[in-house]
């Protein structure tokens, strides 16, 4: 997945959109080579941290979007504990422990535990618990009734839709989105800080999926954001969003219309 300026053209890696995880393990021979397995996944790493200190200051300041924890880590804190104590924040928690008992395990349920590994951790199984747990995370707000429909390769959850690619998962912004241009069975995404990629999704799959009180579909070919319109020419049948000049149908500039009357 590519993501380029259209005013540059410039090619470059999708890094700004790889989600980020978190290690929390107080063996650094373990956790160092966790960091590679993420790393060679095709994730972020943030840490390795070995403490709850250290973990909660990266937590609140970094945001991860999956946190690794092991049950064993230093500082007056178990990882259990450090569970408990973030669970508001809704953080899904891979658990990493050397013994698989069902006392730690029915604990760790309670604190927004998404997987469970035990050591050693292969890379196929690290890969596919990661991937389970942005999808687990996704099924789990469907039961808020916060999601919309998913795909195969994308899905929302909460403010965010995910797209993978690679068998890894990148994150998108929804507030970051400008407007969707088709282009078959591709749509281009563009986004508020002039760039876009392509996600392997028709436009038709995309309008389902985005909250309609915020996108609307204007032209068989563009799904806009209400909020980045910066001019409305119902006349001509035109917007403009970011210097861009993207069309309206007939049917749309109705409904534009009397939106404007609204706000008047």
């Amino acid at each position: 997945m590519l993501k380029y300026s259209k005013k540059t053209k410039t090619l470059c890696n999708m890094e700004s959109f790889k989600l980020d995880i978190l290690i929390v393990e107080d063996n650094l021979s373990f956790s160092l080579e966790l960091a590679i397995l993420v790393n060679d996944i095709g994730y972020n790493v943030i840490g390795p941290v070995d403490n709850a200190k250290e973990a909660l200051e990266l937590i609140y300041g970094r945001k991860p979007d999956i946190i690794l924890m092991d049950h064993e880590i230093k500082g007056d804190m178990m990882g259990i504990e450090l569970g408990e104590k973030i669970q508001h924040l809704n953080i899904p928690i891979l658990y990493i422990t050397s013994f698989g008992d069902d006392e730690h395990y029915n604990r760790a349920k309670k604190s927004n535990m998404i997987g469970y590994l035990v050591k050693p951790i292969e890379k196929i199984s690290l890969r596919t618990a990661l991937e389970l747990s942005v999808q687990n995370a996704y099924l789990k707000s469907k039961e808020t009734g916060q999601e919309k429909p998913a795909t195969n390769n994308q899905f929302l959850s909460k403010e965010c839709l995910f797209i993978k690619k690679n068998g890894t998962f990148h994150r998108l912004a929804i507030a970051a989105i400008t407007y969707i241009m088709s282009n078959d069975n591709y749509s281009e995404i563009f986004t508020s800080d002039g760039g876009s990629f392509i996600a392997r999704t028709p436009l038709s799959k995309l309008e389902e999926m985005l909250p309609a009180e915020d996108f609307m579909r204007t032209h068989r070919q563009y799904i806009i954001r209400l909020d980045k319109v910066d001019v409305i020419e119902l006349y001509e049948g035109f917007i403009k969003i970011g210097g861009e000049k993207l069309p309206i149908t007939r049917d749309k500039r109705r409904e534009l219309s009397a939106m404007l009357k609204i706000l008047k």
